[in-house]
């Protein structure tokens, strides 16, 4: 093997340039751009490999249960025997919290490496959670080496390490949480995670932006990409797949964070719909998230602004698409909120893009500047267009569904099959446009 040409690649993103320059033009970090070889292989270095047939049983992957359902959820039903999942996600969110809990009930041998805490500090947080795992094996080190040690001497099933970011890797020049080492230190974990069929979690941290800390590539090592997140005023936890080879990437798991540790939300309704605001400016919307659907409240406030510019503040909304549907509001049915400071808030934390709820924004809006009420007993769904349209939403029966189930009497929506059949009890508004809708306000008493 011979060396064959030199390229020059930057650190943070991996973009490539035939010669060096300060400044990378990607990513347009400064100093990142270091030399690379490029090596020839020759004929006498290749390896005498053999293929294996797709349609073997042998090749199936297996999955272990975590005991928690909303984590097997995201999973896409469990963990997969010798995958590699990053969790990663703000400080005091409850990674560590979560992998215990989870720890404590595996079946399997656990290997716990923790580079941040020590012993007398998990025991400290397992006996505040009240966990008894049996199966758990901890280690505080820092050495990539004394990890593979430790996996070669005890065998686990399953490889928790806290952090990544900790971690380092002897043979790479560098502090821990360098790009050279995080990417050094993951492909060898996932080497030695495909090579043992050891299932390895890794824990990792995020920057100021909410961004996994490291290069990008660290996301197409691992097989699973989880992010845990929170709003810093509620005690909900929000458990996301951004990447999922072994299943979808639409679930999501919900926490409810307690002195105790982590528990499971199941009733959703319970928690979403608890303490609803009674008069103007709020609207009862659906969200589906993978296999299932739930209630949300959509807060509006219109209030006259102090100040030359009108301020827009969106929690939980998409604040482009909140612009939106203020110059269809403006343009399409002649509410003028130029002059308005304009606030919308999805209750209990949760963040979401999902075009379904822009009806329910633009009447949570008009309520608000209407000062008139939307019934308690309705839920809106729908994506409103630039010229004012409504179109329907997919996955229209859960949402029927649902709302018969929690004793709603009225769904606004568009786009009705005439095949769709309703639940009992149940009406259903359709609608075209956004001014159908405000005149149905108008008409309430």
């Amino acid at each position: 093997m011979a060396k064959d040409k030199t390229i020059y690649t930057c650190s943070t993103c991996d973009a490539q340039y035939p010669k060096w320059q300060g400044k990378c033009s990607t990513c347009g970090k400064w100093g990142t751009i270091s030399e690379t070889p490029i090596f020839l292989f020759s004929a006498k270095d290749l390896l005498q490999v053999s293929s294996v047939k797709l349609d073997s049983k042998q090749n199936y992957f297996k999955r272990e249960s975590t005991t928690i359902k909303e984590l097997d959820r995201v999973l896409g039903g469990g963990l997969v025997n010798g995958s590699v999942v990053l969790l990663a996600g703000d400080p005091g969110v409850g990674k560590s919290t979560l992998v215990l809990q989870l720890a404590a009930n595996f079946p399997d041998k656990i290997l716990y490496v923790s580079g941040e805490e020590s012993a007398e500090q998990v025991s400290g947080r397992l006996r505040r959670l009240n966990l008894h795992p049996e199966n758990l094996s901890f280690l505080n080190d820092q050495r990539l080496e004394a990890i593979i040690s430790a996996v070669e001497k005890d065998k686990p099933g399953l490889l928790i390490v806290d952090s990544l970011q900790t971690i380092l890797a002897s043979d790479i020049n560098g502090a821990p949480g360098n790009t050279n080492q995080i990417k050094t230190v993951t492909a060898k974990l996932v080497e030695l995670a495909k090579t043992r069929n050891l299932t390895t979690l890794l824990i990792g941290h995020v920057t100021k932006g909410g961004l996994l800390a490291g290069p990008k590539t660290l996301e197409h090592l691992v097989d699973v990409v989880l992010s845990f997140e929170s709003e810093s005023s509620s005690n909900l936890r929000f458990l996301r797949t951004s990447k999922n080879r072994f299943g979808p990437t639409d679930e999501v798991g919900i926490f409810q964070m307690v002195e105790s540790g982590l528990i499971e939300v199941i009733n959703l309704a319970a928690v979403f719909l608890a303490n609803r605001h009674q008069g103007p400016g709020a609207c009862l919307s659906s969200l589906t998230q993978g296999s299932r659907s739930f209630f949300i409240e959509v807060q509006a406030l219109v209030a006259y602004s102090r100040y030359g510019q009108a301020r827009r503040t969106a929690s939980g909304f998409d604040y482009n698409r909140l612009q939106l549907l203020l110059a269809v509001l403006s343009e399409k049915v002649g509410i003028k909120l130029s002059y308005s400071d304009v606030y919308i808030n999805l209750v209990g934390g949760f963040k979401c893009r999902e075009p379904g709820l822009d009806l329910a924004v633009c009447l949570a809006l008009a309520s608000a500047y209407k000062k008139r009420a939307v019934p308690q007993d309705v839920v809106v769904v729908g994506e409103v267009g630039l010229g004012g349209e409504v179109r329907g939403v997919g996955n229209l029966n859960k949402v029927l569904a649902e709302a018969s189930a929690w004793g709603l009497k009225q769904v606004i929506t568009s786009g009705l099959d005439n095949k769709l059949k309703l639940p009992a009890g149940l009406k259903v508004i359709s609608i075209k446009n956004v001014a159908e809708v405000i005149r149905w306000l108008d008409n309430q008493l």
